[in-house]
C-alpha cells in the first residue's frame, strides 16, 4: 500500500516539475490576428501595442536600431545573443531562445512583420492555421528555405524561413 501511495505520489509530482526544466507552453498568438495587424499596418490605422496583450516585452533597442529606425522589438522569454553581429547578420539573429516556447517579433511599423521562433511546433501552428484561413503554400520559392503562403485576391504574402537553428515568419503587403 505504501508504494502505491509512493507511485501515485511521484506522478502527480511529474507536472509540477515541467516548468522548472523549461518546458513552458507555446505563446498562442493568432494567425488571424497578425494578418488583420499587418493589413492595418498598410492602412496606418494600427494600434501600437498589439503584442503586449500576448505577453510579450518591448525590448529597448537604442544599441541595435537607429533613432530614425522604425523597427520595435518584442519577445516572449527571449535572450540577447551574445554573438550577434549587427554588420554582417540580419536583426532576427539578435535574439537567443530560453525555452522552447521563446518566441520574438521585430514590428516595422512601416514595412514587414517578422515572428522569430525556435520550436517547430510554432511552426505547425502557423501553417495550420494558415491554410485554415484559405492561404496557399506557393510553388515559387523565394529561396530554397523559404515557403510562400498567399491567398487569391488578398495583397498579404507570408513568407516562412526555415533555418537549421530558427525559424522566421515574415508578413508583408504587396
Amino acid at each position: 500500500m505504501r508504494r502505491r501511495l509512493l507511485s501515485f505520489a511521484l506522478l502527480l509530482m511529474i507536472p509540477l516539475c515541467m516548468p522548472a526544466q523549461g518546458n513552458i507552453p507555446l505563446l498562442r498568438m493568432p494567425v488571424i490576428d497578425l494578418l488583420q495587424y499587418q493589413v492595418q499596418k498598410g492602412k496606418r490605422s494600427v494600434a501600437p501595442y498589439l503584442f503586449s496583450q500576448y505577453g510579450l516585452r518591448q525590448i529597448q533597442t537604442e544599441l541595435v536600431v537607429k533613432a530614425a529606425d522604425t523597427r520595435r522589438l518584442w519577445g516572449w522569454h527571449v535572450a540577447p545573443d551574445t554573438d550577434f553581429a549587427p554588420a554582417r547578420q540580419p536583426l532576427y539573429r539578435l535574439f537567443a531562445k530560453k525555452d522552447n516556447s521563446s518566441l520574438a517579433v521585430i514590428d516595422d511599423r512601416t514595412g514587414a512583420l517578422q515572428i522569430v521562433f525556435w520550436d517547430k511546433a510554432y511552426y505547425r501552428i502557423f501553417t495550420q492555421e494558415l491554410t485554415a484561413h484559405g492561404y496557399q503554400l506557393q510553388h515559387v520559392q523565394p529561396a530554397r528555405n523559404v515557403l510562400r503562403f498567399q491567398r487569391e485576391g488578398v495583397s498579404l504574402t507570408v513568407d516562412i524561413t526555415i533555418w537549421s537553428d530558427l525559424y522566421v515568419v515574415e508578413l508583408r503587403n504587396r
